[in-house]
């Protein structure tokens, strides 16, 4: 019944759209969407909403969508029903364009500018994973693809950088690591707008400018940590920092915290800029002898890069 009051709606709406008026109407018209899943799962877990820009190319470029809020309820993913979506028309793939190029940023509250060339995001450090910003891949469907008229899937991908801390304890007994806190070298970036600049001939979204509008030196806080005796496994803090990919980070820094009702400190150097979608792993080493040794760092892609239709992203 919903497919069919789609195309119903397709039809009496298709020449009201900016591609249509642009190009002739193919008689296969089929309305874009974003998925409709029934469970929520990835984005939609997090966020109810996101901003999206898509445009057809046939010679030139027609904007399509110019940042649409599309809002996630039990029916799924949807541009033309709830907050913010008044005056958003039902679109629809067009035979007669030679490309369709679809962006997105998200949540809705992140985005600050959107076109079709970048896309403008708020950003502020937290030890949330709620309180991230994302942006999509760039996502690009010829006429002759197989996945023309389909759903459309973005990619999104993390904007903050995440920061977390690592430990193998060389000890008979239980330990528990308490009152753990990373004290920055100098000040560094909480509250900002990166850009990202997509790029449709490489097809690949770049990390531009970071603008920062507040900094800190204060330390950051990572829950307790239990380790085994006679444990030699690494165990993560439970919840990692998500930071801004600030470039003024480098530096001296220090890890204090305590272990079996002593106080221990160790200094580290980070010498690399964080990036966008990068978690960075400090590793630590505690022996009887020893006591707190820094061991090295590691940095990969974040955990949770498995992808579904519909701009959603698994986080599991």
């Amino acid at each position: 019944m919903k497919l069919g009051r789609l195309i119903s709606s397709a039809l009496l709406l298709c020449f009201l759209t900016a591609c249509q008026k642009a190009f002739p109407v193919s008689a296969d018209l089929l309305p874009m969407n974003f998925s409709q899943p029934e469970v929520k799962s990835g984005l939609s877990s997090y966020y109810n909403d996101f901003s999206v820009w898509s445009s057809c190319i046939s010679g030139g470029s027609v904007t399509i969508m110019d940042g649409y809020r599309v809002n996630y309820d039990l029916s799924g993913w949807s541009y033309t029903e709830g907050e913010g979506t008044e005056g958003q028309e039902l679109k629809f793939w067009n035979g007669s364009a030679d490309q369709f190029r679809f962006h997105a940023g998200a949540p809705v509250s992140a985005v600050s500018q959107i076109s079709e060339s970048s896309l403008t995001l708020n950003l502020s450090a937290t030890d949330k994973l709620d309180g991230v910003a994302l942006y999509s891949r760039p996502y690009m469907v010829r006429r002759t693809d197989p996945l023309y008229g389909n759903t459309v899937n973005l990619r999104f991908r993390y904007a903050n950088a995440r920061l977390n801390l690592s430990f193998t304890c060389e000890s008979d007994k239980d330990l528990i690591i308490s009152d753990i806190t990373l004290i920055p070298a100098s000040s560094y970036a909480t509250s900002g707008t990166l850009r990202i600049d997509y790029d449709w001939n490489l097809s690949e979204a770049v990390s531009g400018d970071l603008e920062i509008r507040l900094r800190s030196s204060e330390p950051m806080v990572f829950p307790d940590v239990k380790v085994p005796g006679s444990s030699d496994s690494t165990y993560e803090t439970s919840s990692p920092w998500y930071v801004l990919p600030d470039a003024g980070v480098t530096g001296r820094w220090k890890v204090r915290l305590v272990i079996d009702g002593i106080q221990h400190q160790a200094e580290f150097t980070i010498d690399k800029a964080w990036e966008p979608g990068k978690s960075y792993i400090y590793n630590f080493q505690y022996t009887d002898k020893a006591n707190l040794m820094f061991i090295g760092t590691d940095t990969e892609l974040f955990v949770g890069e498995n992808l579904v239709d519909g701009g959603e992203h698994n986080f599991s």
